[in-house]
């Protein structure tokens, strides 16, 4: 695996302290917390059509191995690292050629080099003073337009009623039990930024407006409104999304609304988005990560003039949690000019063997027009994850 420089960044963010207070400093060290999880997960595709190197069908299992430390805090300082090594253990198709490399693992555990190997899941320094953190490093992050794991430096800070949120990313990838992607440059290693401000006006509203810059490509200027009354909620997003005008590309906007309530122990969803008619993809979802799709697949979601609509149902019976979420996908367009329709059910499972132990199962399928292209095909998807903690 390729050094990695977050590693010196962390290390000489801790030993240029020693001077300091080098007693305080081995305390923090010796008096750390180290954990970890063994993780097995399977996952076979069948695709009426084979389309491209990506939607084909593949059935493989990989196991993976963490590692994680956390020191103890010191002068508000702490480190944490968490290293994943990955084994591929059974491939149906082990010479395919997939978009992303050889064997049908390759789908989603991306071949590049040896890093497939063993790779940083998070390797980050924390200063926390009150009502102020700052997180530098790799990290996962979970904001508007910003998500996955990220060598970023994030802040937030709470004044009063008011959060602030800010951060800038260098790269962004997934090193997860069940998805691997390598860390790559995000804007051709320009990096993206983000800035957003929430306001507690009171307990039952929320409001947040925040700006996404990616330096010469665009940058999305949005809100978000939430409305809380006893079990019932209103989530609504807005944004706008400006390109650079060397690019060539028109402009475009993204409207989401979901209600959501709690009845008989069901958690009781709808929502709607619309994406603007432009002639490019709205690229939101590809350039820091998102947050806002519910869907295992869901692509459409984003595509341009994509009209969506769905509903979903959780609850949970014991040790178990299920969650199934239904998709109407209209009028979305790709490349072309032409317009597909598409559908998308998905069923996820959650069982708590015990403490230590956890499983879950995942279930999707995905029907769409017949298309020439690589817009997706009838597909049925089942994954199931296993996770040994200690």
């Amino acid at each position: 695996m390729k050094s990695i420089k977050l590693s010196l960044i962390a290390s000489l963010a801790l030993s240029a302290c020693t001077f300091a207070s080098a007693n305080s400093l081995h305390e923090a060290l010796t008096n750390g917390k180290v954990s970890g999880e063994v993780a097995v997960t399977y996952e076979t595709r069948n695709v009426d059509e084979k389309v491209g190197n990506y939607y084909q069908d593949t059935a493989y299992s990989v196991g993976s191995f963490a590692l994680k430390y956390e020191t103890g805090v010191w002068n508000n300082l702490s480190l944490t690292t968490k290293f994943r090594a990955y084994k591929t253990l059974f491939e149906e198709h082990d010479s395919l050629e997939t978009w992303k490399g050889s064997g049908d693992a390759s789908e989603r555990f991306y071949e590049n080099g040896d890093e497939k190997d063993i790779d940083a899941e998070e390797f980050f320094v924390k200063y926390q003073y009150e009502n102020f953190t700052l997180k530098a490093g790799r990290q996962f992050i979970v904001s508007d337009w910003f998500a996955k794991t990220h060598d970023a430096v994030k802040l937030d800070a709470v004044f009063g009623d008011t959060a602030v949120e800010a951060i800038w990313s260098k790269k962004i990838g997934r090193v997860y039990a069940r998805d691997y992607r390598p860390m790559e440059n995000i804007n051709d290693s320009k990096g993206a930024y983000k800035l957003g401000i929430t306001h507690k006006f009171n307990d039952n509203i929320k409001a947040t407006v925040y700006d996404v810059y990616l330096p010469d490509n665009h940058y999305k200027l949005g809100g978000r409104l939430n409305l809380d009354y006893d079990k019932f909620s209103i989530r609504a997003d807005y944004v706008q999304q400006k390109m650079d005008d060397d690019l060539n590309q028109d402009d475009t906007d993204f409207f989401h609304l979901k209600a959501s309530t709690k009845i008989f122990g069901v958690n009781a969803a709808i929502g709607y988005a619309k994406v603007g008619d432009d002639k490019d993809p709205f690229i939101g979802y590809g350039a820091a990560g998102e947050s806002l799709s519910p869907f295992e697949e869901g692509d459409a979601f984003y595509y341009r003039n994509a009209e969506t609509y769905y509903a979903s149902l959780s609850k949970s019976f014991g040790n178990l949690n299920a969650t199934l979420i239904y998709g109407i996908f209209n009028d979305y367009k790709t490349d072309s000019q032409e317009e597909y329709d598409a559908e998308e059910t998905t069923l996820w499972l959650g069982y708590k063997v015990s403490d230590n132990i956890k499983a879950n199962v995942g279930y999707t399928y995905f029907n769409t027009d017949d298309v020439n292209g690589w817009v997706g095909s009838d597909m049925n998807q089942l994954n199931a994850t296993l996770v040994y903690s200690f």
